[in-house]
């Protein structure tokens, strides 16, 4: 699951700090200064800093249930606002904008302090992304939040830099995605960074791992601990598996929060991802929480930061289904994972793509299905799990073995996703016609943009990868043809090798 790029593109900020106020109105750098006490874990005391270039002031404007009508401001009580001078500044909330009007000038200097309570688990976060997005104080009082729920900031253009300073218990960690400055003080490069993150503080379990330039920190309460090791062996297959198909590993500062509950469930963000897991056997049942795991790492290629779209629900079916396809696919390849996990994991996508199709109350098409994304969960993820392998197939038969998905989602990332450039499905379209030398237009308007049944699509890539299908009433089983061993299906799930070997 993911956290919308296009909207965080939108979104700019600057703030000033606290020691010396420039006199001019442009400033480069920003602080936020947050206080908590162990007297009172549910409570975080803000000071900040701000240039507003429109009398505004806001938080992120999604990640919360629909029924709380001011969204994340909800628990805020923004106690003052003054100039650079300490002169107040009047303000008030404007409930159809979502935001704090206040009165001043455009391009204003402004001090905030203002508190935020921790009483969002209060609440039923199921429309909001579930209890993954949700801050929490668990058990062992360590603190859980997601930096939206922390940070008022004002719309500005340019997305410039912010230091983050925590007040906090000697005996406390602060576990964060962002740039380390030293034990309390953090900076973050850029918006997105700042109000799409996860922070854990308190007395947890913190592990860091590093691949290339990539540092990724694991961080665990106290009750889930032992588990720490058993996640960072996932993780540490998992990686190179991606460089193979990207190339490489960017280099970036991430944070992969890790809790035990009582339901599997994860949560994307711009640099970090949380995981909840079910602390049962959890050395048998790879195929559930190590794809989840591999599924929210293989966000921050496609979907958050790099390979993402203007129309951010009508690329649902390939943010998610692709990243699902290429979860287990990495898992099977890096031998977490059995053949014939894989082969149950893959033959259940077909199952929620043809029972969507079958038994939907409304024909619609994949593309459209993303404008309801909580009513066509199965459709959306099992049917861009299953494009996606039917692809892999036509692109290996096609060019003979030459090319493969891989190629596809690795012209994705370097021809668009590292500079920043939105991808339509014209764009997949025109990538895949020049990769294979053949036309694609007719699969995507059958499939993707048009309503189609897949089943005969499901047929013939099984048929050429070497694969055995059988279905019955949308239960799908497949079984590796014994006079195939060279086949393409072979060739998808084979092992990595390194591309540094």
């Amino acid at each position: 699951m993911i956290i919308p790029k296009n909207i965080l593109l939108t979104i700019s900020l600057t703030l000033l700090s606290f020691v010396c106020f420039p006199q001019e109105n442009t400033i480069t750098t920003s602080k936020y200064h947050l206080k908590i006490s162990r007297d009172n874990l549910r409570l975080v005391e803000v000071s900040a800093s701000l240039e507003v270039q429109e009398p505004y002031l806001e938080m992120r404007p999604w990640g919360f249930p629909t029924e709380i009508e001011r969204g994340w401001a909800k628990f805020v009580y923004l106690k003052s606002i003054t100039d650079n001078k300490g002169a107040p500044i009047n303000f008030v909330w404007n409930n159809e904008l979502k935001k704090w009007k206040l009165d001043v000038p455009r391009n204003s200097i402004i001090n905030l302090k203002y508190e935020v309570e921790l009483s969002h688990d209060n609440y039923n976060w199921d429309s909001g992304g579930g209890i993954d997005a949700r801050p929490t104080v668990w058990k062992d009082n360590t603190l859980f939040w997601v930096s939206s729920a922390l940070i008022i900031y004002s719309d500005r253009d340019a997305p410039l830099k912010a230091e983050i300073t925590f007040d906090i218990p000697k005996e406390w960690k602060v576990s964060t995605a962002w740039v380390k400055l030293s034990n309390r003080r953090f900076e973050s490069k850029n918006i997105d960074e700042l109000i799409n993150n996860l922070i854990m503080i308190g007395n947890h379990e913190e592990r860091l791992i590093k691949h290339d330039n990539m540092s990724i920190t694991i961080a665990t309460p106290a009750n889930f601990k032992h588990r720490i090791d058993l996640i960072q062996q996932s993780l540490e297959k998992v990686l190179p598996a991606y460089k193979n198909i990207f190339g490489e590993l960017p280099t970036a500062n991430y944070l992969v929060c890790a809790s035990k509950n009582t339901i599997q469930d994860g949560e994307a963000y711009t640099n970090s991802f949380h995981q909840m897991f079910i602390d049962k056997d959890l050395e048998y049942n790879k195929i559930v929480w190590a794809n989840t795991l591999a599924h929210e790492m293989f966000h921050y290629w496609n979907g958050t930061n790099f390979i993402f779209s203007e129309d951010y629900a009508g690329n649902y079916w390939f943010s998610e289904g692709f990243t699902n396809y290429y979860s287990s696919l990495s898992l099977v390849r890096t031998e977490i994972i059995s053949k014939e996990e894989y082969l149950r994991f893959l033959a259940y996508q077909f199952s929620k793509l043809d029972f969507s199709q079958k038994y939907a109350n409304e024909k619609t098409s994949l593309a459209e299905a993303g404008k309801s994304k909580i009513n066509n969960w199965h459709f959306i993820y099992g049917g861009g799990t299953t494009i996606a392998f039917i692809l892999d197939v036509e692109i290996r038969a096609i060019t003979k073995g030459k090319k493969s998905l891989d190629d596809f989602m690795n012209v994705l990332y370097t021809k668009y996703g590292k500079l920043y450039k939105p991808i339509s499905v014209e764009i997949q379209i025109e990538e895949l016609n020049y990769l294979t030398n053949s036309n694609f237009k007719p699969f995507y308007n059958q499939y993707i943009l048009g309503n189609t049944s897949a089943l005969d699509a499901i047929d013939r890539a099984c048929n050429k990868a070497g694969l055995a299908i059988s279905h019955f009433q949308s239960e799908f089983y497949l079984t590796p043809k014994e006079n195939k061993t060279n086949s393409i299906y072979q060739s998808i799930i084979a092992p990595i090798k390194s591309i540094d070997q």
